[in-house]
């Protein structure tokens, strides 16, 4: 007869030491997660006011851009009545010019330091800056964005060159 292969004998300490080992590897991942979620949530706080504040930001250059534009063709509206009598070409009156333009750009609500005006006697060149304030972005300590727009206008009769390379 043969005998049964000896088993070793369990040790009482065994047990005890597994559900050591495996509770300290729990405790040790307990919170591990919390670095990453609060590190993703800033992150994704910040694409989502780049994007926001990014397109407030576009819409505010173009409608700063449209008001200068507005701004120079209410300046080079300002034609010297006797230039267009005399001569047939129209004469920009600059003092008349500079000040329709800022006239224009107050009642839009520009401040007057932010708005840059020259007139000659052929074009009126208008620049205007705002500040615009953000919303998302102020999360990440960014308050506002400053905005540009310019743009010239010449008086002329009629539309003679101005499709010169266009399509």
């Amino acid at each position: 007869m043969s005998a049964a292969p000896r088993r070793a004998t369990p040790s009482p300490h065994r047990g005890v030491l597994a559900r050591l080992r495996a509770a300290a590897g729990r405790r040790a991942d307990r919170g591990s997660a919390t670095p990453f979620v609060v590190g993703l949530t800033v992150v994704l706080f910040a694409v989502a006011g780049l994007v926001a504040d990014g397109g407030r930001a576009i819409n505010a250059r173009v409608a700063i851009t449209d008001d200068a534009e507005q701004a120079a063709r209410v300046g080079a509206d300002q034609v010297q009545d006797g230039s267009l009598r005399g001569s047939g070409t129209p004469r920009i009156d600059p003092v008349a010019a500079t000040s329709a333009a800022q006239q224009f750009l107050a009642a839009r609500g520009y401040e007057s330091s932010r708005v840059s005006i020259s007139a000659d006697d052929e074009r009126v060149a208008v620049r205007v800056s705002d500040v615009v304030p953000t919303g998302l972005l102020q999360l990440i300590l960014i308050d506002s964005f400053t905005v540009e727009g310019s743009a010239t206008a010449r008086a002329a009769i009629g539309i003679v060159t101005e499709l010169e390379g266009g399509p």
